[in-house]
């Protein structure tokens, strides 16, 4: 399912999630919403510019069941693009080289070149992105010789210093994090719709993003293969469904065929922290919403979560939570 071809070509979604997915066009934006209750919320969002140049808010809400075993949306272009990503909030999974992949965090830059036609992005926690496409052929065709001459120039040093990497991520300048809050933020009103208001920002953008210190704030970021990065999705998934469990590194690593180092590293990298830290957060994240949500006694919701001993799991909860389990069963 695509988007309207005469807007943005290419920007299509995941057969699976056709069905929960609503497109609403203007002359200027098309907006794409998918809602999937229990599973994921999204809503992308893009403005034509210019001829070539688009900018597109992409805002995503996952649920905890969200497996991430299938891709959402893509971009997907018969011409080469450069893409341009600022990760506003949360985690998200980019293409590298020689079909790797890597993981943006918070405040990180990407830019790639997309020389295979398709560019995956998988969400890996509620995130917001936004996304600058450039078709470079189109732009220069229809911008060359008019009041955008410059931004010609810019685009075109932009695409000659990545032609040669493909792709580079780096920490987003103050500058360019408080432009993409105010594109977030700012609503239609009568004196500037949104729409042109992204036009300027988006040629501001370009301009930041070109002056920036790429290179002094270039991340060096891990790559993994898609082999290993499921690995990983599948030990996750695996855990959030058997939290009363104590598994050792080791074991998942033997169990899965996955190297112990690099099980190690690809967790944090795609979720923001180590793995035992996750596992804990998710166990009393758990038992939080078991207090909050049923009238299990104390005593049943440790055994759920691992804990045989009632006391050991309420000074637990106390110290990840801030308060007693009967504490907060009474104050939810």
């Amino acid at each position: 399912m695509s988007t309207d071809k005469s807007l943005v070509k290419g920007i299509s979604i995941s057969e699976n999630y056709i069905p929960y997915t609503t497109i609403t066009r203007t002359d200027n934006s098309v907006k794409i919403s998918l809602k999937k209750q229990n599973i994921i919320s999204l809503d992308f969002k893009c403005y034509t510019v210019l001829p070539g140049l688009y900018l597109a808010e992409n805002d995503v809400r996952i649920i905890e069941r969200y497996t991430q075993d299938d891709i959402i949306f893509r971009f997907s272009r018969e011409e080469e693009f450069l893409l341009i990503n600022y990760l506003v909030e949360g985690q998200c999974q980019i293409p590298a080289d020689n079909d790797k992949f890597m993981f943006m965090k918070e405040g990180d830059t990407h830019i790639y070149l997309n020389r295979d036609k398709r560019t995956i992005f998988n969400h890996i926690t509620d995130s917001k992105l936004i996304h600058i496409i450039i078709n470079k052929k189109e732009f220069l065709k229809y911008n060359k010789d008019n009041y955008m001459s410059e931004y010609s120039r810019i685009i075109k040093t932009i695409y000659d210093f990545i032609y040669h990497t493909n792709n580079i991520t780096f920490e987003s300048s103050e500058d360019i994090k408080e432009v993409l809050q105010q594109i977030i933020h700012f609503k239609d009103n009568n004196k500037l719709p949104k729409h042109m208001y992204v036009q300027l920002k988006t040629l501001e953008l370009i301009g930041l993003t070109y002056i920036s210190k790429i290179e002094k704030n270039r991340i060096e970021s891990p790559t993994y293969s898609d082999a290993q990065i499921r690995v990983v999705r599948k030990i996750k998934n695996a855990l959030s469904r058997d939290i009363a469990s104590y598994v050792s590194l080791d074991v998942l690593s033997v169990t899965y065929g996955i190297n112990l180092t690099t099980l190690k590293n690809c967790f944090r990298d795609m979720y923001g922290k180590p793995l035992y830290t996750w596992y804990r957060e998710y166990k009393f994240h758990r038992a939080k919403e078991l207090i909050k949500n049923t009238d299990y006694p104390i005593a049943k919701i440790a055994n759920m979560v691992g804990y045989k001993s009632s006391s050991k799991f309420s000074k637990a909860f106390k110290k990840e939570m801030g308060a007693l389990p009967s504490s907060y069963r009474k104050n939810k």
